[in-house]
């Protein structure tokens, strides 16, 4: 079922709830850990809302590196990808990548762009060698991928 809401994650999640959508929720030990390993960095609000819903996994993103557990290494293996294929594009200290998938894409957003972020995206093959500003917000993009992934289910 297509989620037709505003871009409000409380909102979203109350939906998915509803329906019933796998999700498996962080601690509150996890979430604080994750604080932490930011070296005093501000994760974004909404980023924090995703996981206390669904930071240790959800349907959607089934086969995909996303989970908590997941991102301690999520940033060293988008930079090995991008070394890889020789990019001139680089990861700053306030890049963030919360998702990564098959080892050929990544989803990241930047620290340092407030409490519902800009994602950006970038794909081996696909983006000419160039990050792409993919999403205005980090509610949008899990919306559209959540709505992208039950068409395909309805396909």
């Amino acid at each position: 079922m297509q989620y037709i809401g505003d871009d409000d994650l409380d909102l979203f999640f109350d939906f998915l709830k509803q329906n019933k959508h796998p999700m498996k929720p962080c601690s509150t030990d996890e979430i604080e850990s994750l604080i932490q390993s930011t070296e005093g960095k501000y994760l974004p609000k909404e980023y924090l809302k995703f996981m206390r819903y669904a930071g240790n996994g959800i349907r959607f993103f089934k086969g995909s590196d996303h989970t908590v557990n997941d991102l301690p290494g999520l940033k060293e293996g988008a930079i090995e990808l991008l070394q890889e294929n020789e990019s001139e594009e680089e990861l700053t200290d306030n890049s963030f990548v919360f998702y990564m998938h098959q080892g050929y894409q990544f989803y990241f957003f930047n620290l340092d762009e407030g409490d519902n972020p800009p994602v950006y995206f970038y794909h081996e093959c696909e983006n000419e060698d160039r990050f792409v500003k993919k999403y205005e917000s980090f509610s949008a993009f899990l919306i559209d991928y959540y709505n992208k992934a039950e068409r395909l289910i309805k396909d």
